[in-house]
Order: structure tokens, then C-alpha cells, then sequence
């Protein structure tokens, strides 16, 4: 744990509260358990990351859709019983003393869970933007054409993540699963923080 974290944990709930309405969260495609980071910008300055996440046992492709710099939803497929989203995740990081601020998938499968991950991208992105308590995201309005290219685009590239994780000899090899996906560089992920 880094030395902020450290100091954000001591911190007495009511603090940790304020600071979560003014201070960014840490990037999560920066950590190490992130890898294969592919992004959508819809607009400037709302992009949906697509990229693969690693935790302790649990495995699989997950999507962050970030606008103005805060992660708005982010959507983790981990496989039977851990399938899971957030929403707004900065304003109920103070949340997490009467339990992970979650809400789980029903849905068992990496496939299902890819699914169900597109259908919250298409019909209830628009309620998380709406709920944000930042002004300017609630302002952010998206049309039925970006939603459906949102998750078209998370679709195929968290398909393609599963079956190059099924398909060892693939990534071996060091080929692209997806030609045509946009990969995140690191001038991709510095633009999308610059928001």
C-alpha cells in the first residue's frame, strides 16, 4: 500500500468523505493488475477503457467509462459469483464500511457477464451520469448511437480478451487478438487524464 493510501485509511470516515468529493481517484489502469488497456474516446474528454484485471483468484476483462476524468461505471466480469459494477465510483468511496458499494451480476459466465456488462453500457449509463454529483457530468448527454458504439466497441474487445487468455499459443506468439481494436498507449491514458 503507498504511503497515500496508508494516510487515506487513517483517515476518520467524515474526512475520508470530504476528500472523495474533491481529491481524483488513482487511475486503475495504472496498477499492475491491469493489463491489455484498449480505449474508446465517444467525446472529449469520455472515454471507455476496455483491459484485462488480475486480483488474487479472481480473473477477467473489465471496462472503466470515464468522463471529465471520474470513473462514471466501471464494469468487472470475474466469472461465477464475482461479476460485478460501480457506479460513480468517487462519490461512495466513503461507502465501503457497510459494504462493497457493488452491484452483482447474475449472470455466472465470462460470456453473460460480457452481456450483461453492454446492456448496462447501452440502457443505464445515462442513470449513472444523471446521479453523478458532479454538475458538469450530469450535463454530459450521449446518443443512442454512442451508447450502442460503447458497447459494441467493449463487447468485441472483452471477447477478444477472454479468448486470448483461452488461446495461450495467441498471445505467446505476441499477436494482436483484435486488428482492428484501439489499444491504449501511454499518450492515450495521459490524454484521457488531462480531463
Amino acid at each position: 500500500m503507498s504511503g497515500l493510501a496508508r494516510l487515506r485509511a487513517l483517515a476518520p470516515v467524515p474526512l475520508r468523505q470530504l476528500a472523495s468529493r474533491v481529491l481524483p481517484l488513482p487511475s486503475r489502469l495504472q496498477r499492475q493488475s491491469v493489463s491489455d488497456v484498449r480505449s474508446l474516446a465517444l467525446q472529449p474528454c469520455v472515454w471507455l477503457h476496455v483491459y484485462w484485471l488480475t486480483l488474487e483468484a479472481q480473473a477477467g476483462p473489465s471496462a472503466s467509462f470515464i468522463v471529465l476524468g471520474d470513473e462514471v461505471m466501471r464494469l468487472d466480469c470475474l466469472g461465477a459469483g464475482n461479476g460485478h459494477m460501480h457506479l460513480n465510483l468517487r462519490q461512495v468511496r466513503g461507502y465501503r464500511e457497510g459494504g462493497a458499494a457493488r452491484l452483482y451480476f447474475r449472470e455466472q459466465t465470462w460470456n453473460g457477464q460480457i452481456e450483461r456488462a453492454c446492456f448496462e453500457l447501452e440502457n443505464n449509463l445515462p442513470y449513472a451520469l444523471a446521479t453523478n454529483r458532479a454538475r458538469n457530468i450530469r450535463a454530459t448527454r450521449l446518443t443512442a448511437a454512442e451508447l450502442g458504439r460503447a458497447a459494441a466497441f467493449a463487447r468485441v474487445e472483452m471477447l477478444s480478451l477472454v479468448d486470448a487468455r483461452r488461446q495461450p499459443d495467441a498471445t505467446s506468439a505476441g499477436a494482436n487478438p483484435v486488428q482492428q481494436s484501439t489499444t491504449a498507449t501511454d499518450d492515450t491514458l495521459q490524454q484521457a487524464n488531462r480531463c
